[in-house]
């Protein structure tokens, strides 16, 4: 007598008897043959008998009956072994198959469903000295020339559209394209590894089945880690049948039957991977499918690779051109000489790292007896503190001479720079009027590096802030404050990248070391000294520049 040899994933193995009639199998209670699994439906599939046997029909059910690994469509006739799959039951027509399993990095699969191949496996180019495959007749194996013939010519095909460079999101767009064209599918998905996230990202994603599309594409966890841990191309030919896949939400609620997912390998680096599926489609993926999705990814992720370094280079090219477009901007805004203001001796100078940078000075006169002498340090490097630096500078020449009272300009500079930039940006900023008759200075500090007064007859003073960097907070005021110069004084103003200049990442540079060579060098004039002070700076941190904006300015009284 014919027979079921029913399998279910929980439970006892059972057998049943087919006779004359008609056997239903599903869920309801009604049923000949009824099931407790989850994924059948009520009324799920139907055997019917035939003039030459047995007919398995499916009722329309929600999650699908397969044979053999294909979804059923409309009456098949049985032959004997056939592999009925209903949910995660298995139903063995007419001979017991008892199921074998293999695991896979403690992953559990269906042998009989499943290809994991390494991706270099297939990539290596094969033994020019093997035998041509014969079939078993001893005749050449011509399927075997003709999907070859065909790979062949996909591939070449494949090459030729993805020669021309284009951006790289209309590439991965144009890539999908290409692969759907070659590789039919229900859907697809492309993904690329986001470093930062420490995952993986999708870029493109491709549903050609309209009744799938309201539908998310949920992929394995346990598919995807396996083809980025191992570089391998995976196969699973009939999901249903993989005990160690069926049960996973994201197989169930995508109700995908076969599969594939091939690592994005560029001959170095896996950038992604690229995964699809057929729900619709009865045919399932075959091991030739897999082997040309495999090669398609190879082709695609050195054409990815290559887009990107061709973007970084076009990148990088524009950005040096934008960085030596601001460096001369920014030099332009510096003094183009040194005032003269006798009988002071006045130096200055700026080292930019990055080719620009946020560190500016200035010399603004007064009136004839007096000059204001400006420093400052805007938040950041690069060619946004540049501008910043630039907005301070038009802001202090717009202003007349009648205007150049130190506490109420700071007030007013501060609200400017409040309201012209974001809440992360902000300046410090030193601004004394030496006074050449009464040899005496007014100034304010906004936050900025205290400016040493090396006394040529006593100690160094530091001159600390009056006041909050400008920027931070609206509505400040700012303390004025006043010092004597006498003949032979040193006034050194500077940055942050003087003093935080480090030996070989450990110690500062420091206000104490500044001020001890300001004091050694002050018989020079006042580029003299500044000069001797920079190549003190790159010798105790044995760099050659900056690693940081560097500005010093040296205000000496001659006589």
């Amino acid at each position: 007598m014919t027979r079921l040899y029913i399998y279910p994933k929980t439970g006892e193995p059972s057998t049943f008897p087919l006779g004359q009639g008609r056997v239903t199998i599903g869920r309801a209670s009604t049923n000949d043959i009824v099931m407790s699994d989850q994924y059948s439906s009520g009324l799920h599939a139907v055997i019917v008998p035939t003039p030459r046997g047995f007919a398995l029909v499916d009722q329309k059910s929600k999650n699908g009956t397969f044979l053999n690994g294909r979804r059923v469509e409309g009456e098949i006739e049985l032959a004997r072994g056939d592999d009925i799959r209903i949910g995660s039951t298995h139903f063995y027509f007419d001979r017991d198959v008892q199921p074998t399993v293999e695991t896979v990095e403690g992953t559990t699969f269906t042998r009989s469903s499943n290809t994991i191949i390494g991706v270099q496996d297939i990539l290596r180019k094969p033994d020019s000295a093997a035998a041509p495959r014969k079939t078993p007749g001893g005749g050449l194996g011509t399927r075997g020339f003709e999907r070859d013939r065909k790979m062949s010519a996909v591939l070449g095909e494949v090459s030729q559209a993805l020669i021309y460079h284009m951006p790289i999101d209309r590439l991965l767009e144009h890539i999908m394209d290409v692969l759907i064209e070659h590789q039919p599918m229900d859907r697809g998905v492309l993904m690329l590894k986001d470093e930062s996230a420490q995952g993986l990202e999708p870029k493109v994603i491709r549903v050609r089945n309209a009744a799938l599309r309201g539908q998310s594409i949920l992929v394995s966890r346990t598919i995807v880690n396996t083809a980025l841990e191992r570089n391998s191309a995976i196969l699973i030919s009939d999901i249903q049948a993989d005990e160690g896949l069926r049960d996973q939400d994201s197989v169930v609620q995508a109700r995908s039957h076969s599969a594939m997912c091939v690592p994005l390998w560029n001959n170095q680096d896996i950038i992604g991977l690229i995964y699809c599926d057929r729900a619709s489609l009865v045919e399932p993926f075959t091991e030739d499918d897999l082997r040309l999705l495999t090669l398609l990814a190879n082709l695609a992720a050195v054409k990815i690779e290559n887009a990107r370094l061709y973007e970084e280079a076009i990148k990088a090219t524009l950005a040096e051109r934008e960085m030596t477009l601001a460096a001369q901007v920014q030099r332009n805004f510096l003094p183009r000489g040194e005032p003269d203001f006798a009988p002071y001796d006045i130096g200055g100078s700026a080292r930019a790292c990055r080719h620009v940078g946020g560190d500016y000075y200035d010399y603004l006169p007064v009136d004839g007896d007096r000059l204001a002498v400006v420093i400052a340090d805007v938040s950041g490097v690069g060619v946004g503190a540049s501008l910043l630096m630039a907005s301070l500078r038009g802001a202090l020449h717009e202003r007349p001479p009648s205007e150049f009272d130190p506490g109420a300009l700071a007030a007013k500079l501060n609200d400017f720079v409040y309201a012209s930039s974001d809440s992360q940006c902000f300046i410090s900023f030193f601004l004394a009027v030496v006074d050449r008759r009464a040899h005496e200075a007014v100034y304010v500090n906004a936050g900025h590096n205290p400016p040493l007064l090396v006394r040529a007859g006593g100690p160094t003073e530091a001159l600390g802030p009056t006041g909050l960097c400008l920027g931070m907070f609206p509505a400040q005021a700012y303390e004025e404050r006043r010092f004597a110069m006498a003949p032979g004084d040193v006034l050194c103003l500077y940055t942050d990248g003087i003093v935080e200049s480090r030996k070989a990442g450990a110690e500062e540079y420091g206000d104490a070391r500044l001020a001890e060579r300001v004091r050694e060098f002050g018989g020079l004039r006042a580029v003299e000294i500044l000069e001797r002070v920079f190549d003190d700076v790159f010798s105790f941190s044995g760099c050659a520049e900056a690693g940081d904006d560097m500005t010093l300015v040296v205000v000496k009284r001659d006589g």
